[in-house]
């Protein structure tokens, strides 16, 4: 598998172990920063397929993007991050 059907596939296992065990998405909060590219044309494309991939509802998922003003190697474009909180809620 490519990597990114890798992720997709270890993702959708995670999701299935989640619903076994009587769980699902209540919400999701996720912080992408970087310098570039600039997320703001992708930010809704990114989200639908989050949605999709997690089978959650899209209106329970949320993605912002910052940056880090040329500070430290987010800010000089050597390296991103993602800050990701979510809710899991019984069925």
């Amino acid at each position: 598998m490519e990597g990114g059907s890798v992720l997709c596939f270890y993702q959708r296992s995670e999701v299935r172990l989640m619903h076994e065990a009587g769980y699902e998405i209540g919400n999701l909060d996720a912080t992408l920063i970087l310098q570039r590219p600039k997320l703001s044309p992708h930010k809704e494309t990114i989200r639908l397929n989050l949605s999709q991939l997690l089978g959650a509802d899209p209106s329970v998922v949320n993605l912002k993007a910052k940056t880090h003003e040329k500070v430290d190697s987010l800010g000089e474009n050597r390296s991103i991050a993602a800050h990701t909180v979510v809710l899991l809620m019984r069925k």
